[in-house]
């Protein structure tokens, strides 16, 4: 562990951007959301009246399960528990692998450990930074919470709840990060574990078997029900797995070679394959969004088998007319939940689209552009071809995510259609990054994931009319039409638009590439 302490105020130097951004928007969601409950609905019967209504939508118990209890602190838990935990997750991921596997794949970690470092300090040290990161977020939250007269006992459990989602997946980063050599793959593994344990979470409300929520993280965050019974003992659950898979993290990290991964790599092809630029680019993105299609593949597939049959089962006066509200006349409870779960996927997507984009600066920062741009390649040529899979690679993973949904529920053409939808919305996530690379590099990675997250976080307060207006507009999200509820009366100019803003950020950042020095360095 020699050396774990200056190891930790690095990491704290690096990410002094993104850990405090990420730290207040998360602590200080929950008394946004605990205010704006109190205020839409001012009683308890209105709160009964909400949550009957949402108990009874599939789409909702699909993304935020069931609610547990209907007063202003259960209704919190609910809105923000799956939520909080699927933020929380993604960041911990990225935290832990950018500053485990990216530094073996890059060779920093080679120059640490050729001085007075331990084997496991930069482990150790990661793991430090990001859990203590999740418990603060956490506990900060609670003064808000109580501030708003809930009762401070489960505003603690709730944060702690939170926390705990957080460490779940720090766990999930750091056992993945040990099974590749590639920091892509290790990423992108690690974030399908966390799509199928979702999905598994999802599928335990909506079939009506419990006992799947009691497999997957994401069930013992709402299953601790802070202000509804007060489940202490749950937390002991998220502990034991957080403790057991970074056991197996040590255990595995004194197992394989320095830079090496315990899957072994595979050898290349005895002739080479497309060269140049692209064919580069190509070998450097194929693993990682190989893992991303098929983690997505296989949460449609469990998406459809989900919705199938929905319409039968769900098919209640009282659901129909709530369908017929949100979609229209003529509108099925199973397009309902399509719409309300794609959307959020789709922002999952984004995030795997973010990846692909920041690879470039990857390189960059490693120095390996430097030495690719000495040879006859244009910056442009360069950039060109990491955009290339920022771009295709959501095309993919979309329509991988649309088809098997729509295999699995029976209507293949509308729901991959309708998935597809979302790519000038993802698109436009992708250009803010170039627009970034071009003109931030340095701050790149670190602003681009707080804007995914800002947009994240406003179509979450937009459902409790907390932003609306110009804030409302800020996310490119909100804009895609829902094309199974209004079929081909949807505008198609909004699709237009977002594809344009997209060009035009790329644009931007590709020009704005051409005129700076380069800038090797993290």
């Amino acid at each position: 562990m020699t050396g774990t302490l200056a190891l930790v105020r690095l990491i704290l130097r690096r990410d002094r951007v993104l850990l405090p951004v990420w730290i207040a928007i998360t602590a200080l969601l929950p008394a946004g959301i605990a205010a704006a409950t109190t205020d839409l609905y001012a009683d308890q019967a209105a709160r009964d009246a909400f949550s009957a209504a949402s108990m009874s939508n599939p789409a909702q118990l699909a993304t935020r399960g069931a609610i547990y209890a209907t007063g202003v602190g259960g209704l919190t838990a609910w809105t923000l528990g799956s939520s909080l935990a699927l933020i929380g997750g993604l960041v911990s991921i990225l935290l832990v692998t950018r500053h485990t596997r990216a530094e073996e794949e890059t060779g920093r970690r080679e120059l640490l450990t050729s001085g007075v470092v331990g084997r496991h300090a930069p482990l150790t040290a990661a793991l430090t930074v990001v859990l203590a990161a999740n418990l603060l977020l956490g506990l900060l939250s609670v003064p808000g919470l109580v501030a708003t007269g809930l009762p401070a006992g489960s505003s603690l459990l709730f944060g702690l709840s939170t926390a705990a989602g957080g460490w779940a997946f720090t766990a999930v980063a750091a056992l993945t990060a040990q099974l590749t050599a590639s920091s892509g793959t290790a990423r992108g593994l690690a974030v399908a574990a966390g799509g199928l344990l979702f999905a598994l979470r999802a599928l335990a409300d909506t079939t009506g078997e419990p006992a799947l929520a009691w497999l997957t993280p994401f069930g013992w965050v709402r299953l601790t029900r802070p202000y509804a019974g007060d489940h202490w003992w749950v937390l002991s659950l998220a502990a034991a797995f957080t403790t057991a898979l970074v056991a197996a993290a040590y255990a595995l990290s004194t197992r394989r070679d320095l830079a090496g991964g315990l899957l072994p790599t595979r050898p290349g092809p005895a002739a080479g394959g497309p060269s140049g630029a692209f064919g580069l680019a190509g070998r450097l993105h194929r693993t990682t969004l190989t893992g991303f299609a098929i983690g997505f593949g296989l949460l449609g597939a469990l998406l459809g088998v989900s919705a199938r049959g929905l319409d039968t089962q769900l098919g209640t006066p009282q659901l129909q007319e709530l369908a017929a509200t949100v979609g229209g006349p003529g509108a099925r409870v199973s397009e309902v939940f399509f719409t309300f779960v794609m959307y959020v996927l789709s922002q999952l997507v984004a995030g795997a689209a973010l990846v692909s984009a920041l690879r470039a600066r990857g390189e960059e920062a490693a120095g390996r552009a430097e030495l690719l741009l000495s040879t006859p390649v244009s910056r442009l040529r360069w950039a060109l071809s990491h955009l290339a899979f920022a771009t295709g690679g959501p095309v993919l993973l979309l329509g991988v995510l649309g088809a098997a949904a729509g295999l699995t529920s029976g209507d293949v053409p509308g729901v991959t259609v309708a998935t597809l939808a979302y790519l000038p919305a993802v698109w436009t996530v992708a250009g803010i990054a170039t627009l970034l690379f071009g003109v931030l590099p340095r701050l790149a990675a670190a602003v681009s994931w707080t804007a995914l997250g800002l947009f994240l976080a406003v179509d979450l307060l937009a459902e409790f009319e907390l932003a609306d207006g110009v804030v409302l507009t800020l996310s490119p999200f909100v804009h895609v039409p829902a094309l199974l509820l209004d079929g081909p009366r949807s505008p198609v100019m909004p699709l237009v638009g977002l594809t344009v803003l997209a060009a035009g950020l790329a644009a931007a950042g590709l020009a704005s590439l051409r005129r700076r020095d380069l800038a090797p360095t993290a």
